[in-house]
């Protein structure tokens, strides 16, 4: 299958600001609150090394009369993303030769502990995990190293640990670049009145898309409005605002005309997008003129509340992933506005081809941060065309496997 990916931002690197920003111990504040859990993505320019922790990245050609083991947890495959994550790495895994051993942890953490001191045991080249909790991970990855194998994460970056990278879209990137598109598009004169729908609270993923959604909107309007305000001052308001947003339910934003009235937590599915939306809309459907949902099933959910109250097409709505058929097809139709580019066929792809590039290609891959952020790109009814596939057997749109970047990469 022929794949590409539309790039909008490599690796979540931060544009030139517009004015100079807020600054804290030297730096733009915004930058001084990594890690957290809003901000998945936001890559500081300034970010340590990580050359020095020791990882069990291998030293030495892997003899080639060994098959190359992977140990690979899964969090779940109840979803149709997990399924491509997995069913892309066996062919991959095939392509190279490797045999790969996935085990699936039902979002049970305990599992994930229990399939990765399995591995341990079996004595695998490398483990692969989507993390079912951040610090669990953690805590798994330096036993992994501790016993001589390296480790990948997927999906979700964990707690700072000795994992050689993890594998993901960018999560923060590609809800910025939605909400931008959305304050495009409504322009500089309307007010802007949403509802936002998360998968969960507290999961980084989650948190980080909605964050950037509201972030891009503020950033955008700051722009039109002239407001002269620098993407770090941006970024660090639409933080701010998240977080009133995710602890007292609402915020307002006159500077920028833009309020967020409520958020629904919608677990990722088109059931929970629905039964959070018609909340949403009992509660606020005569005030709001637009709906900030994290992905494409839980939009999808929304659209059909909309239709069921005789409100669609007066409330807009905007997802900041995944890209699947389905939600590129609403996109096209103009019945969703915009969505970010998320596959799971890439994730699984990418995991198999940096194993194949650190054990049979010589890539160096001890100075990888921690997360390695596939490109920040969204979708519109004007570019759905360019990453749409003909090919009905994919689920997602057409990518490519963008090159790994090391930290010194990144710092240009």
């Amino acid at each position: 299958m022929k794949h590409f990916m539309t790039a909008l931002t490599l690796y979540g690197t931060v544009a030139l600001a517009t004015a100079a920003p807020a600054f804290a111990d030297g730096k733009p504040k915004i930058y001084t609150l990594l890690p957290n859990s809003a901000l998945s993505g936001v890559i500081d320019p300034e970010m340590a090394d990580r050359s020095g922790i020791a990882k069990a990245v291998p030293t030495a050609a892997r003899a080639k009369d060994k098959k190359l083991v992977i140990g690979w947890t899964e969090i779940t495959l109840g979803n149709p993303w997990f399924v491509a994550v997995v069913d892309t790495a066996k062919a991959k895994a095939e392509e190279y030769g490797y045999e790969l051993d996935v085990q699936v942890a039902d979002g049970d953490p305990a599992k994930t502990s229990a399939q990765i001191d399995a591995f341990i045991a079996k004595g695998v080249d490398v483990i692969v995990v989507d993390p079912t909790d951040l610090a669990a991970a953690a805590a798994d990855t330096q036993r992994a190293v501790d016993a001589g194998i390296p480790v990948i994460a997927l999906g979700t970056v964990p707690d700072d640990s000795p994992l050689i990278t993890t594998v993901l879209a960018n999560p923060y990137g590609n809800g910025f670049e939605a909400g931008r598109y959305v304050a495009q598009t409504m322009g500089p004169d309307a007010q802007i009145t949403a509802a936002a729908i998360i998968g969960t609270v507290g999961n980084s993923t989650s948190e980080s898309r909605v964050n950037g959604l509201i972030t891009g909107i503020i950033f955008e309007r700051s722009e039109q409005l002239g407001l002269v305000m620098s993407k770090e001052d941006a970024m660090l308001a639409g933080f701010n605002k998240f977080q009133e947003l995710k602890n007292g339910g609402s915020f307002s934003y006159p500077e920028v005309k833009f309020d967020v009235k409520a958020m629904g937590v919608g677990s990722w599915t088109e059931e929970g997008g629905l039964d959070a939306a018609e909340d949403i809309l009992t509660a606020h459907g005569t005030e709001l003129n637009l709906i900030l949902a994290e992905n494409d099933f839980m939009g999808i959910g929304a659209l059909k509340a909309l239709e069921n109250q005789n409100l669609k097409g007066k409330i807009q709505v905007a997802c900041a992933a995944d890209g699947f058929r389905v939600g590129l097809d609403l996109v096209k139709s103009g019945d969703m506005l915009v969505t970010g580019l998320n596959a799971g066929s890439a994730t699984g792809e990418a995991a198999v081809e940096l194993i194949h590039q650190i054990f049979d290609q010589g890539f160096d891959a001890n100075n990888l941060p921690l997360g390695s952020y596939f490109p920040s790109a969204i979708v519109t009814k004007d570019t759905v065309g360019e990453v749409y596939d003909a090919d009905t057997t994919n689920p997602f749109f057409h990518y490519t496997v963008p090159p790994f970047k090391t930290i010194a990469d990144l710092r240009g």
